[in-house]
């Protein structure tokens, strides 16, 4: 599909500081990550509509462009259903969010949260296929190009393969934001999503903290 030049601008320009910092290490932590501070103030949701979504998962990946063209001209002309799926989308965050956290506490998870993950997971399944290749079996995706679902059905996709491996040992939580992510140092003492801005502020606030308390007693110093 060609896409017109000045339409693709606009868009660049429309999202270019909206898009979520992408630190998970997985498509699945990107997406639940896409709500920052979640409980916390300030809180910011880099999703507000279905053309959001696609397009944070061109950005991260989890779509190429084309697609993302023909799934923001799909919601586009079929604003209803585009509306059903973000809000699904929505739901589906906060349901990986849970048992991602469930993971981290090495805690079982909800019950509810479980079942719905796993109706999530039959909706991914009329897209998935297998074939035979010379170097054995492929899963490969099939009828998803005008899909308005199919963005949603491969982060889902992309949770189960990250609970099905030995990496869902490795998912943490940022100390300083709530941010999910994989510790892949070798010793596996990561603490923050991102060490240039959440280790930074971290580092900061327990300055300011510290000068706080020593702020009494630096007084009666003079």
């Amino acid at each position: 599909m060609k896409v017109n030049p000045i339409l693709a601008r606009e868009r660049k320009l429309h999202f270019k500081n909206s898009v979520s910092p992408l630190d998970g290490g997985t498509a699945a932590l990107n997406f639940v990550n896409t709500l920052k501070n979640r409980g916390g103030e300030p809180s910011k949701d880099y999703l507000t509509n279905y053309e959001d979504f696609v397009y944070w998962c061109y950005q991260a990946m989890v779509i190429d462009y084309d697609h993302y063209n023909t799934l923001s001209l799909e919601g586009y002309c079929y604003t209803h259903e585009a509306a059903a799926v973000f809000e699904q989308a929505i739901k589906t965050r906060f349901i990986l969010h849970e048992i991602f956290l469930s993971v981290i506490k090495k805690e079982p998870a909800g019950e509810i949260f479980v079942r719905e993950f796993n109706l999530a997971l039959d909706s991914v399944l009329k897209y998935l296929r297998f074939e035979s290749t010379a170097d054995g079996m492929r899963r490969m995706w099939v009828n998803i190009d005008e899909e308005i679902p199919a963005p949603l059905c491969m982060v889902v996709q992309s949770a189960a393969d990250l609970l099905l491996m030995a990496d869902q040992k490795k998912i943490r939580q940022c100390k300083t934001c709530g941010s999910m992510f994989l510790d892949r140092t070798k010793n596996g003492t990561r603490r923050w999503c991102n060490p240039l801005a959440c280790k930074s502020q971290d580092k900061a606030k327990r300055y300011y903290q510290t000068k706080k308390k020593l702020e009494p007693w630096l007084q009666g110093c003079h």
